[in-house]
């Protein structure tokens, strides 16, 4: 199942997610009424669903290359807007141990992971703050945190497009 369709599928299946926008350089054939492929960015697909859906509350940005995410993930964003958040995104703790290097190479430091955190998609936060900020994937607001899930890491390699699930 192409990526696409991985991540619209978990969107719908959150329960909470009413339409899609698909935001894409260029177009794409999407067959499902509740999606919209958008040719441009960002902003563009901002205001044609502002424009669909006047009395919009949230926006979801959520990254293709994250197909995976479980649908109870991206419906606690949503919880978690629901309760007042300005903005919300899944995180993981850090695993990997972080090394400070020098311009040689040379190890520096251990970094202490106990406070870092990966972070996943959706992105979400009220469709107010989204239409304010100059980039909706950097809301100019503080950022709350949900527990993410391992399946919503990022998708890049042959290797991890073979270990998704079918």
């Amino acid at each position: 199942m192409p990526l696409t369709e991985r991540a619209v599928r978990s969107l719908r299946q959150a329960g909470c997610v009413r339409h899609v926008f698909i935001c894409t350089p260029i177009n794409l054939e999407f067959t499902d009424s509740d999606c919209t492929v958008v040719v441009g960015d960002l902003q563009t697909a901002l205001k044609t669903a502002i424009e669909m859906f006047p009395d919009i509350r949230f926006g979801l940005i959520h990254d293709i290359e994250r197909a995976e995410t479980p649908p109870e993930v991206i419906k606690s964003v949503v919880d978690e807007l629901e309760r007042g958040a300005q903005a919300v995104i899944p995180v993981l703790p850090l695993t990997d141990t972080v090394k400070e290097v020098d311009e040689n190479g040379r190890i520096l430091a251990t970094r202490d992971r106990a406070e870092l955190r990966v972070m996943q998609s959706p992105l979400g936060a009220p469709i107010d703050v989204l239409r304010k900020a100059e980039d909706p994937r950097r809301p100019d607001v503080p950022l709350s945190t949900v527990p993410g899930h391992p399946h919503g890491l990022r998708i890049r390699t042959a290797i991890d497009v073979a270990s998704v699930t079918p």
